[in-house]
């Protein structure tokens, strides 16, 4: 018996053509609604990503006060300091309204990013009340998690 027939049967069909078997594929589409738990996830990485955005325009905003009153050590390093943090707090308002929408191309960004909080969070052991770096830590899991959660956008 032919292997590939069983399987031909199952998912749409089998037959010869000058000698050879032909399988056909039948596919069933699949629901482009998301469940609940791929609502919620995407909602919470969504909000995640959101906050680390306006935590880090808060450096920034921090930043521009120390420039203002004249605190920094390199006012060039300060300013291209700010730009860099402002770069990241676009990068990352707009990947948080593509969780938000459940856009395809929205979880790379937000899971390398947040693959990169892991670190930072455990380095900020050293360095920041362990409250912080624990809060580090677990928003990158959770944001990474929940995009996991999100599955496969189309």
């Amino acid at each position: 018996m032919n292997p590939g027939a069983d399987f031909g049967q199952r998912v749409g069909g089998i037959g010869r053509a000058q000698g050879r078997d032909i399988v056909l594929l039948v596919t069933t589409p699949m629901s482009s609604e998301p469940t609940q738990r791929q609502h919620h996830a995407s909602k919470l990485a969504s909000g995640l990503v959101g906050l680390e955005a306006v935590v880090v325009a808060g450096f920034a905003a921090f930043y521009g006060v120390e420039l203002f009153l004249g605190e920094g050590s390199d006012p060039t390093v300060v300013v291209m300091s700010i730009v860099t943090m402002l770069i990241f707090v676009i990068g990352l308002s707009y990947v948080s309204a593509g969780l938000w929408k459940r856009h395809p191309r929205s979880q790379a960004p937000a899971m390398a990013f947040n693959g990169l909080m892991i670190p930072l969070g455990i380095a900020l052991f050293q360095f920041a009340p362990p409250s912080v770096a624990v809060a580090v830590v677990i928003g990158g899991i959770a944001v990474i998690l929940s995009c996991f959660a999100m599955g496969q956008l189309d």
